[in-house]
């Protein structure tokens, strides 16, 4: 009798535990359902609601540019997004009815703005501007409110995972009583009844417990025909909804591959069990030559299919076991562990490298084109280039970066010395991005007088870092970072347009001047200036073209042709064009008869050496004679003292800038400088650096 009571009390315990939990976990499993439907609507809106924005991006420059056939186009495909994301909207009003009414009051203006956007820039007059920025509001509005809405149910997917968590503890706690109560009636209990009872139990109460942990690898128990298969159902179902939250956490939607968190946490993982092991780990960091080239000719999608075409080629070629991940834009990784710690690991990860090489360098053909593909790739291995997986990705990006600069198409190890260098200007380059997101640089402008009449006539914008540690930074310490990181063409549009608005600044207060701004070689073979001046010229209440542009033989070399073409656009739009650093190259003679050059700058070394050299002497003197001949402008710059200076006027170069007359200086001390050195004039100024000038030996 007492065994059968025992038997009912176990039974009937271990019933209530069992049926409490399946009925929790089906309402959990429905909430957690319900919740998921309600991510998959909002994410599908934000991707809808992207589309137009980029199609209502397109339409603003189709309207600034007064494109019509653009226009339409751009309308249409508007209008389609637009039709999309209106259906994702009715989805979205069933499970948050109040945002959807946000969206649908900012969503029912996009047509009608854009349409009246379309009109008024037919009409002319400049009101399509502030109808354009009040659909980007609209749009702006949109897209805030969804995240809101995600936000929310971030949070309220926390509430959840709370609360099921709680509900586990109670569970633990209620099976742990159970299996007490069933320790104490086990003396009366079969061995029949302890093994279809506790041990199905015990199963059970180490996976919830493995679940209240946040673990992923569950060791669940097995599914049988009773109320413990039902639990086991449950924590199935638990376990799978898990591991696809941890899908999109570390999966890159595009090619399928592991994320930057995916490879992260993989590479640390590898590394914990080298240090047992022993057998080094390697990363291989590789990077698509040309991936902004096929993006900037072909679009995006093209780009896309370009991804996924180098994704399946490293599938084709890695190492056997090997783990692929896209760590971002056109970089993937490629992380190899298990290695044989006896033998010289360079040649096989050479050969491995090269084996990459080889296997992306066939020509991809897409459509009537075929393009090139091609990588580098940087090695790192732990033990040697790195303790954590920070610092081996830190340094097989440093790798690639001098693969890159080698030619590309290579592979490069890293190194104690190439990892510390490289570091720190992927450091100084990643500040500079920085830089550029807080808007820390500014165009500080030098003078350009001309001494004959006092006058200040124009400037020459030279870059600023307000570096918030480290003060004020000139270009030389860290243009040539931005140069080798790509970043220069950010900082020469930045540079470019601050200049413009301040010389339209200036020429609205009267003070007509010229200002110069540096092209470098990135931009010579990036037409995408082009298009910056011409939103210039069609700019409303845009006064004359007062840029020049001044070009190094560098940024001219090996592109002649190109060059031409790109130039004379540049001339036809109304900005003139100087050569800088005039006499310092083997060609600059070739250039000026080739290119549709308006000025020439005689380079500073020439004028620091007039006193002291008769051939510095001749060839200023020549340059002057041959600008005369062919009706050219020249700038002397390098001017330091009083003699150079009268010097330069003697042979008639009457444009001058240099310390002689000031440092570079920010727009509002610049306007200042100018006004006192017109006031006080040319004498004044002499005497004045006269008193502060050392006694300078004669010119000869």
């Amino acid at each position: 009798m007492t065994l059968c009571l025992g038997l009912v009390a176990v039974l009937g315990g271990a019933s209530l535990v069992v049926g409490s939990g399946v009925l929790r976990d089906q309402e959990a499993s429905v909430a957690w359902q319900q919740q998921f439907a309600r991510f998959e609507t909002i994410y599908a809106a934000q991707q809808a609601m992207g589309l137009v924005r980029q199609h209502s991006g397109q339409l603003y420059a189709a309207i600034l540019s007064a494109n019509r056939t653009q226009q339409a186009l751009a309308r249409k495909a508007q209008q389609e997004a637009k039709a999309s994301f209106d259906g994702e909207l009715l989805k979205l009003s069933a499970s948050d009815p109040i945002s959807a009414r946000l969206i649908e009051t900012a969503s029912d203006e996009i047509d009608g703005l854009s349409v009246r956007a379309i009109n008024a820039a037919t009409a002319g007059g400049g009101q399509a501007t502030p109808l354009l920025s009040a659909l980007q509001q609209r749009i702006d509005l949109i897209d805030e409110t969804l995240q809101s809405a995600s936000k929310r149910e971030q949070a309220r997917a926390g509430d959840l995972q709370a609360a099921e968590h709680s509900r586990l503890k109670d569970l633990v706690r209620l099976s742990a009583a159970v299996i007490i109560g069933a320790c104490l009636l086990g003396v009366l209990m079969t061995l029949g009844i302890v093994r279809s009872v506790i041990r199905p139990l015990q199963a059970t109460t180490n996976a919830i417990r493995q679940v209240n942990a946040g673990e992923i690898d569950i060791d669940l128990p097995p599914i049988r025909p009773d109320e413990f298969g039902d639990m086991a159902v449950a924590l199935r179902q638990f376990r799978d909804q898990a591991e696809r939250l941890r899908r999109l956490a570390y999966q890159d939607p595009l090619t399928g591959l592991g994320n930057r968190a995916r490879l992260e946490e993989t590479l640390q993982r590898s590394i914990d069990r080298s240090r047992q092991t022993r057998e080094p780990v390697a990363l291989f960091y590789v990077d698509l030559d040309n991936f902004r080239a096929v993006n900037d000719k072909f679009g995006h999608k093209a780009g896309d299919r370009y991804l996924c075409e180098a994704t399946a080629r490293l599938h084709r070629f890695m190492p056997p076991g090997a783990l692929l991940c896209r760590h971002g834009g056109d970089k993937f990784t490629i992380t190899v562990d298990g290695l044989d710690a006896g033998s010289a690991l360079e040649t096989p990860l050479r050969e491995q490298a090269d084996c990459l090489l080889r296997g992306l360098a066939e020509s991809y053909p897409f459509g009537d084109h075929l393009l090139n593909m091609s990588v580098s790739i940087g090695i790192a291995v732990f033990p040697g280039d790195g303790e954590t997986a920070e610092q081996i990705i830190a340094s097989a990006d440093a790798a690639m970066f001098v693969a890159k600069k080698n030619g590309r198409n290579n592979a490069r190890f890293a190194s104690a010395q190439l990892t510390g260098t490289m570091r720190r200007q992927l450091a100084l380059a990643s500040e500079i991005r920085r830089g550029l997101e807080r808007d820390e640089f500014e165009p500080f402008y030098q003078p350009v007088v001309d001494v004959e009449k006092g006058l200040v006539v124009g400037a020459e914008a030279l870059l600023r870092w307000r570096h918030p540690e480290n003060g004020l930074m000139p270009p030389s310490e860290f243009i040539q970072v931005a140069e080798d990181s790509g970043l220069i063409n950010q900082l020469g549009e930045l540079c470019l347009i601050k200049a413009h608005e301040q010389a339209q600044i200036w020429a609205a207060k009267n003070r007509r001047l010229r200002v110069s701004v540096n092209l470098s070689v990135r931009q010579v073979h990036d037409g995408r200036i082009l298009q910056l001046l011409r939103g210039f010229s069609s700019a409303p209440g845009s006064r004359e073209r007062l840029i020049d542009f001044e070009l190094t033989e560098s940024a001219l070399l090996d592109s002649t042709e190109y060059s031409h073409t790109m130039l004379t656009e540049i001339k036809r739009l109304g900005f003139r064009i100087g050569l800088d650093d005039f006499g310092t190259g083997y060609s600059s003679f070739s250039y000026l008869q080739r290119l549709p050059i308006d000025k020439i700058k005689i380079d500073r070394q020439f004028v620091t050496s007039m006193g002291a050299s008769k051939q510095a002497l001749a060839i200023v003197s020549a340059t002057l004679t041959l600008a005369q001949n062919l009706d050219l402008g020249v700038i002397a710059e390098g001017v330091e003292n009083t003699a150079q200076m009268r010097q330069l006027r003697i042979l008639g170069c009457k444009l001058q800038q240099g310390f002689y007359f000031t440092r570079a200086l920010p727009a509002a001390d610049f306007e200042t400088w100018a006004v006192a050195f017109e006031e006080n004039g040319m004498d004044a100024h002499a005497t004045a650096v006269a008193a502060r000038e050392p006694v300078t030996v004669g010119i000869r």
